[in-house]
């Protein structure tokens, strides 16, 4: 209900860009002092995956925005939320060593049974994060925050995705 009426209350205001800051601040509790015009929705907000598919939903429903063509271009500008068959291949992969490891560190140490479990986490963590920093996935085409409000001004996401600051 009140989500609703929020969205008439956006949908009566003419400025998407003080509806994009309103809908950031009221509904995904970030600091006016961050919401500055150049401030990038993912990397400088946090606003990513499910977060952002809110926001543009919200944005729709105010302004009839349409973002049909975001959904091709989506992974260029956002994440996708849960795990992709990449990511899972990659855990397994990563698996096998980090339980070598895990019972190499316990034998070398003469450690309890009880403590391989807890090495075998940290070392299989410790190694995705490690690979993860040293084969980063492509980055993402930033959005800003007046760049929003631009193609809600627009009526339509561009099909264009070098079109979208």
């Amino acid at each position: 209900m009140a989500a609703v009426r929020q969205i008439a209350i956006i949908a009566a205001m003419t400025d998407p860009l003080q509806a994009i800051t309103d809908l950031l601040r009221e509904e995904h509790g970030i600091p006016s002092a961050r919401l500055q015009p150049w401030a990038r929705l993912g990397p400088d907000l946090g606003v990513d995956g499910d977060d952002a598919s809110e926001l543009l939903q919200r944005l729709h429903e105010a302004f009839g925005t349409d973002f049909s063509a975001l959904e091709e271009q989506w992974t260029e500008f956002f994440h996708v939320e849960g795990t992709s068959p990449r990511a899972v291949l990659c855990g397994l992969l990563l698996l096998i060593p980090s339980i070598a490891l895990t019972l190499w560190v316990a034998a070398a140490f003469d450690l309890p049974d009880a403590a391989a479990p807890a090495i075998g986490v940290v070392t299989f963590f410790a190694s995705s994060a490690g690979l993860g920093r040293l084969f980063p996935g492509k980055p993402k085409r930033p959005v800003t925050i007046e760049g929003l409000a631009d193609i809600v001004r627009a009526g339509a996401w561009p099909a264009d995705p070098a079109k979208v600051r």
